[in-house]
């Protein structure tokens, strides 16, 4: 039976065969990849197909919002010095990321690796059929290329970052035996994708949220600092050599990480957001757009397939339904609290709250309602509350907005503006420029500065005479619950040192840092490969430790 590609035309959202395995089976629809594909407006619902994999609700039915929507960010996050599970959560897919007792038979994992190859599956198909689709209007068919050929990039360099070595695909037809490839074949391919898109994309997309030039500008930046610092700090590959940094030319990485973060400073149009605060509010998406460079877009109703779900433990603790809280599944460390300059920055109070509790007060922001969660006081040096909550995420008064309770229309930034920033310091000091490097720094905590503080007292509090420690902690500091933390203890090679110096008793939910101990090895800073994709593929050889 042929292979099929149904197309759900109502919502835009492709279905087709994707990872280790196809499915043969009767189309739901009259379209195949033998009709499909014949015109731009075809190939524009395609690329809708590739962009869906950020936040998709499931592929083919399999998965339950387990890339960025929800199951991606508690791996990510969970196990770090800025969030743990509160100990009561049992779920047995995803309270293992907060514990750091994940294993290759876990289910969230297979889907991440499930849909970041049905995501890339869908570029190579797209790829493949668009040489001979010729009624696009003006460059729309080079920039449609463009995008499938960064978000293919996206998805390989995610994976690797998450796994290590993968297999590597660029057509569509995916052999299910391939075996795993090195992160330098890997990285060959990512950057090559990049570059293409680079060189390839207008500065702006005509559909906002769009990928663009100076989006793939930052992700080749990403690239190339994590390419650099693993080399440099001497990541471990565990005697499995597919995993290896040790190819990296880092002088060479940091040097174009340099080049294409002091392009986007100097021309890509992006800025700080104003305000911090409206970064993470649900209904703020126009004042994201001026600093997010990569966005998981979320519909404006539960009903469409692109839903985020920040329940689970990034906003504060509280009722869905009535104020728009969260579970309060995933919590914050007091590592991070501690980080902060709790009077001075900002970032503080947002980032890190107590619950919604009893009758909340209510605020407007940017002319929408939200609940406002209990402050923390700012002078607890040991945040032993009880419902110390992470504040980040902001849902709007639920009433507001049309959908069930659990999902929200928020947008998830996926590279910001101040990411850039944060990777042209760590370039700048790479390449010789200490003094410039803690000059941009600096220029990034001017929007954390509370009013009527000098930047002087954030620039005293935070200065660390070893750089890479100080950025590591603003980085923390801006990006916190962003889902790069994991990657950056990885790269830099101090999660294992990280997760010893963790407090078990500074931090109302740190109690839960000595299963972490326990459960901890440095081999952990790799992710299993799933079994299930073991099962059907004798020839991926596991990571080791697991």
């Amino acid at each position: 039976m042929k292979k099929l590609l149904f197309v759900f035309i109502c919502s835009a959202f492709i279905t087709l065969t994707a990872c280790n395995k196809f499915l043969d089976a009767v189309p739901y629809s009259i379209t195949t990849t033998e009709n499909f594909y014949k015109t731009a407006a075809e190939a524009e619902i395609a690329l809708n197909g590739v962009y869906n994999v950020l936040n998709a609700r499931n592929v083919q039915g399999q998965g339950n919002v387990s890339t960025f929507a929800r199951d991606l960010t508690c791996a990510m996050n969970g196990a770090t010095d800025e969030v743990v599970i509160q100990p009561s959560y049992n779920d047995v897919f995803l309270a293992p990321f907060g514990r750091a007792g994940f294993s290759s038979d876990n289910l969230a994992l297979n889907n991440v690796w499930f849909f970041f190859y049905a995501g890339i599956n869908r570029a190579n198909f797209l790829l493949e059929r668009l040489k001979d689709i010729n009624d696009f209007r003006g460059a729309r068919k080079v920039e449609v290329e463009a995008e499938a050929k960064l978000l293919r990039g996206f998805y390989h360099m995610y994976l690797s970052m998450m796994h290590g070595g993968i297999p590597v695909y660029d057509t569509a037809v995916h052999d299910p035996q391939k075996p795993r490839q090195s992160i330098q074949e890997v990285y060959t391919q990512v950057i090559a994708d990049y570059e293409f898109a680079f060189n390839n994309l207008p500065q702006r997309a005509s559909i906002t949220g769009r990928v663009n030039k100076w989006t793939a500008a930052g992700l080749l930046a990403k690239a190339h600092t994590y390419l650099a610092s693993a080399k440099t700090s001497g990541t471990p590959n565990f005697g499995l050599d597919l995993n290896s940094f040790a190819w990296v030319d880092a002088n060479s990485s940091y040097q174009k990480a340099l080049t294409y973060t002091s392009q986007i400073i100097q021309s890509g149009g992006y800025r700080l957001t104003a305000s911090y605060d409206h970064l993470f509010r649900e209904a703020a998406k126009a004042e994201q757009y001026q600093e997010s460079l990569l966005t998981a877009e979320a519909a404006n109703s539960s009903g469409m397939e692109a839903i985020n779900m920040i329940v689970n433990g990034w906003c504060p603790q509280g009722n869905v339904n009535n104020f728009g809280g969260g579970y309060g599944f995933f919590r914050p460390t007091g590592e991070i609290h501690r980080k902060y300059h709790t009077t001075a920055d900002v970032r503080f109070n947002h980032n890190l709250t107590s619950n919604f509790s009893g009758n909340p007060p209510v605020e407007t922001v940017l002319g929408v309602r939200y609940y406002v969660p209990s402050v923390l006081p700012s002078n607890n040096t040991n945040p032993n509350v009880a419902g110390f909550s992470m504040g980040k995420f902001r849902a709007m008064d639920p009433k507001l907005r049309n959908m069930i309770g659990w999902a929200n229309s928020i947008n998830i930034s996926l590279l910001r503006y101040a990411d850039i920033l944060l990777l042209h310091a760590e370039a700048q000091f790479f390449t010789g420029n200490e003094a410039g490097a803690r000059a941009t720094l600096s220029q990034l905590r001017e929007r954390a500065l509370r009013t009527g503080s000098n930047i002087s007292v954030l620039n005293t509090a935070y200065f660390r005479a070893d750089f890479v420690t100080e950025l590591l902690d603003e980085r923390s500091r801006e990006l916190c619950f962003e889902q790069w933390r994991r990657i950056d203890l990885a790269r830099f090679n101090r999660y294992s040192q990280t997760i010893a110096d963790m407090s078990t008793t500074v931090g109302f939910y740190n109690p839960i840092v000595a299963t972490i101990k326990q459960n901890w090895i440095p081999e952990r800073i790799w992710f299993p490969i799933p079994l299930a994709q073991i099962d059907l593929n004798q020839n991926l050889k596991q990571n080791p430790g697991f």
